[in-house]
């Protein structure tokens, strides 16, 4: 017996956003694509992404993957979402990341240079998400 009475609900399979072809790997469902197609990453912002990854973590005192996967920072960097709707339907990015992260996330895909916060509060201080942001894009 299922909660609630209802139907038992099936999820569909997941399905490459290039071809169609059904995904069964992790990581590809991670990047909603299979390895054989074509990757069109933006090469400079997931550069970017992990730099602040590894400066989030820093501050943080956590692994790297615990902020976020590579498999997600490549998925973020081929999505170039501009808004929390988009940055949350990528897998690997949940409810709890996107708050503590997304507006970190959203501004480097906005092509936004963040400031370091060597010297300033901690990143719990910081509004949500902890952005901060010199209110300059990184591309002229």
């Amino acid at each position: 017996m299922t909660r609630g009475g209802g139907k038992r609900r099936t999820r569909s399979p997941a399905r490459c956003r290039v071809c169609g072809k059904t995904l069964t790997d992790a990581g590809e469902m991670k990047l909603m694509r299979c390895d054989d197609c074509p990757c069109e990453l933006d090469e400079a912002l997931y550069g970017r992404l992990r730099d602040w990854r590894a400066e989030r973590a820093r501050q943080l005192g956590q692994p790297a993957y615990c902020v976020f996967t590579d498999k997600t920072l490549m998925a973020i960097a081929e999505a170039v979402p501009g808004t929390e709707g988009e940055l949350a339907g990528i897998p690997g990015v949940g409810g709890r990341k996107l708050g503590r992260f997304g507006a970190d996330v959203l501004a480097l895909c906005a092509g936004e240079e963040l400031v370091p916060a060597a010297d300033g509060p901690s990143p719990d201080d910081l509004p949500e998400g902890g952005a901060r942001t010199s209110g300059k894009s990184s591309e002229k």
